[in-house]
């Protein structure tokens, strides 16, 4: 018997859902290959992305493969080697170092800028861009998608051998494929906006971490000499649930902490506060499929210790890349065959999310707020005086380290050796203030304790609830802890 195939005419071999960095940059590979690439764009470039706007150290290797940093532009860009890290009274300045292998130290670049450069890079490259267009639905057959695009008043239906989402985190093609939105426990809540005539020093971004919004950060990040990016990162879901507007936290930091005060001065607003969502990793997820895969935002592929998605975009987009090039070649689109690239993505970056998102997890319990600040306060304590420890910190926050670096025996040696000298130093303290200090210290503990219990027998399914939480995601976290020491004893 004979079976006949039938002959379809295609409009792309791959459809790029969204060109920021992740589309852009995948764009780029493989258009320079000869692939034919259509990229659907919802906005007209140059466009704003609202971001924290921080390209770490590994990204900007990633972008040195794309020729953006061989652009005149870019060598006006300010260099930042200094992070300085903020809790209440406590502070520390850490000079980043750059390993040898990365050619150079983070930069702070506004989307409008950075995502226009990677789309005429992959323009000039050969790829097609329809912007002001929609992904308004697709479905995936036997032999290829047909995608449903909406531009202007008219719909457009484009035939192509795969897609990709590339649309972040609200991805349309997630969504659709998947049929539910993003799981809140697996979302930041972001917001920044941008200052003009800040005060220096503009090779410095600060991270300032307060009660208020942990587990979050506050940033300031510098653009060129007098202007700065500052803004939020904090976890959609805590307990008990926060009922203060994010809007609010925010403007309260500003207005209210003497050392981001000192760093605004005169310093004016320029626009105002904009807020964005961010699913950080769910390895539950489906990133690929039969003729689909999902990239940046798009895959959860965001720290959540960080809130930094543009290194991962652009990894993951490389990765894509060189996943999709074998099935085009051997016109195989299966989900076996688009498995190999969940797979990279497993090894490269599941460990470390899988440990990011078991610290988060324990920050989400606000009922032992004084608890996690204290361990902050200590491991910023080691970090003045410990250089190697320092660098540890800032790597894991600038991306340059996996977090699953902070488990290394040193690393926990030395915090709780800092612990021991945290808890000496406050004994001392109070022998020198007297039984006023010690009876203050009494009724702190007693009040900490007494909320913890309130707050138990409050929400005892909550409580439940977050340490089923602390249960699943060690124990996820232990089987990569378990791969890891057998691959070194292999």
């Amino acid at each position: 018997m004979i079976t006949i195939q039938p002959i379809h005419k295609y409009d792309c071999d791959v459809l790029i859902a969204g060109g920021g960095p992740a589309g852009s940059a995948l764009a780029f590979y493989l258009a320079r290959q000869n692939i034919k690439v259509i990229v659907i764009e919802a906005q007209i470039f140059p466009r704003d992305k609202i971001c924290g706007d921080g390209v770490s150290p590994i990204a900007l290797a990633e972008l040195q493969k794309i020729g953006i940093t061989d652009l005149e532009q870019f060598s006006t860009l300010n260099e930042i080697n200094k992070v300085g890290l903020f809790i209440e009274d406590q502070q520390v300045m850490i000079d980043l170092s750059k390993p040898e292998h990365l050619p150079f130290h983070a930069r702070i670049i506004p989307r409008i800028q950075l995502d226009n450069w990677i789309y005429l890079a992959a323009k000039k490259a050969g790829a097609m861009y329809y912007e002001n267009t929609r992904l308004c639905n697709y479905s995936i057959e036997e032999n290829l998608v047909t995608a449903e695009l909406k531009q202007g008043n008219h719909t457009i239906t484009i035939k192509a051998k795969m897609i990709v989402g590339a649309d972040g985190s609200n991805s349309t093609v997630a969504r659709l494929f998947n049929g539910y939105k993003a799981i809140d426990e697996y979302q930041l809540l972001g917001l920044r906006a941008y200052y003009e005539g800040v005060n220096g020093p503009p090779d410095r971004v600060d991270i300032y971490f307060s009660g208020e919004n942990f587990p979050g950060i506050y940033w300031m990040f510098p653009i060129g000499e007098h202007n700065a990016n500052i803004g939020l990162a904090m976890v959609s879901k805590t307990l008990p649930k926060s009922d203060q507007h994010v809007k609010a936290l925010l403007t309260k930091h500003i207005n209210s902490n003497k050392d981001i005060a000192a760093r605004i001065g005169n310093g004016k607003i320029k626009g105002k506060i904009c807020g964005w969502p961010l699913t950080f990793y769910n390895p539950k997820n489906i990133i690929s499929s039969k003729r689909m895969l999902l990239i940046g935002d798009a895959a959860g592929l965001i720290n959540p210790l960080s809130g930094d998605g543009i290194q991962y975009a652009l990894l993951s987009a490389r990765w894509a890349a060189e996943s999709i090039l074998p099935c085009i070649a051997g016109n195989d689109y299966s989900s076996e065959a688009m498995k190999v690239y969940t797979q990279k993505i497993r090894k490269e970056l599941a460990y470390d999310f899988a440990l990011s998102n078991l610290l988060i997890q324990f920050g989400r319990n606000k009922t032992f707020k004084p608890v996690w600040m204290e361990i902050m306060a200590v491991l910023i304590e080691r970090a003045k005086t410990d250089k190697a420890y320092a660098d540890i910190i800032a790597g894991i926050f600038e991306g340059t380290h996996p977090s699953y670096r902070a488990l290394t025996p040193s690393f926990i040696l030395k915090s709780i050796i800092q612990s021991g000298v945290h808890i000496g130093g406050n004994t001392f303290n109070g022998i020198l203030k007297g039984p006023a200090y010690w009876d203050k210290k009494r009724k702190d503990s007693s009040r900490l304790v007494t909320d913890i219990l309130q707050s138990i027998q409050k929400n005892p399914s909550h409580h439940a609830r977050w340490l089923g939480g602390v249960a699943s995601k060690t124990v996820e976290v232990g089987s990569h802890v378990i791969k890891s020491l057998m691959k070194e004893k292999n």
